[in-house]
């Protein structure tokens, strides 16, 4: 078991997290833990801060690749606990591309600025980049792959920030660029319908009960949802009306050998639900 109050600890199952994920709220956890912790037939919570969500993030190929370097024997053991879980139930998580950087700091680069990350951030598709990197770039999307961010401005990674301040020293420190004012590099980002997370909003919607899109990762899904008559896949492949009308070109959430000719049905239920929304 790893050790107690170790860095990167997964607040779910404890140990090393696995193909981390990081949530709006900063927090990184194994990307099965919080695919299991999810609530399917309304809002979900962080476990740590109890922050609201409703979309499941990617994978970080970045902090996958630096638990890989940091700790190599035990990241193979979760791995290889993993891999057998995942064929014993036949679903498996998304796979990450082998990393071309050889040290930590070089694989802690911002996407956007190519320089060493400060106040690092993780956007829903799974990039890391400095917070007013993020910022400075288009309203609620990523600066690199431009996939729609929903929900509020990311808050930085707990975990690594720590990791950073410890590992680099005098080097984890702003450059000019980046010691703006960052009440005024978010105004660009529109608030989520309500940003005051004691205020809720109420949608009268359909509902998908247990059902997650495989491009924003929203789950269950709310409105209209599309689904994959072609994916051969156990676990299908569905998208939301956002995605399925911008042409979602990602691969699905659990490895499903989406393509680009595959037929897309909408799928309703009987009757709405009602949802209810807090952030």
């Amino acid at each position: 078991m790893t050790e107690a109050g170790k860095p990167f600890n997964c607040p779910i199952c404890l140990e090393l997290a696995y193909k981390p994920v990081v949530q709006g709220c900063g927090h990184m956890f194994c990307f099965w833990c919080v695919h299991r912790s999810m609530n399917t037939e309304t809002v979900s919570h962080c476990p740590v801060c109890q922050k609201s969500y409703v979309h499941l993030p990617r994978i970080s190929p970045q902090l996958h690749h630096l638990l890989q370097n940091i700790y190599p024997h035990e990241y193979e053991s979760r791995e290889l606990e993993v891999s057998t879980e995942e064929s014993d139930q036949n679903n498996y998580s998304p796979e990450i591309a082998p990393s071309t950087s050889s040290s930590p700091r070089a694989t802690l680069s911002c996407k956007v600025c190519k320089k060493l990350l400060y106040k690092p951030v993780a956007m829903n598709c799974g990039h890391l980049m400095c917070q007013s990197c993020a910022a400075a770039g288009p309203s609620n999307s990523c600066r690199v792959c431009g996939v729609p961010h929903p929900g509020a401005f990311p808050l930085v990674c707990v975990e690594l920030e720590q990791y950073m301040e410890i590992e680099f020293g005098r080097d984890y420190k702003p450059d000019s660029a980046k010691s703006n004012d960052m009440r005024a590099v978010t105004k660009s980002w529109k608030s989520p319908p309500a940003d005051n997370p004691d205020e809720v909003g109420i949608v009268q919607n359909p509902i998908h009960p247990s059902v997650g899109c495989d491009g924003c990762g929203m789950m269950p899904i709310l409105g209209k949802r599309f689904h994959c008559l072609d994916c051969p896949e156990s676990c299908g492949y569905d998208l939301c009306q956002n995605c399925h009308e911008r042409g979602n070109s990602l691969p699905g959430r659990f490895n499903q050998r989406h393509g680009p000719r595959h037929r897309m049905e909408e799928r309703s239920l009987r009757s709405p639900w009602i949802f209810v929304w807090a952030w």
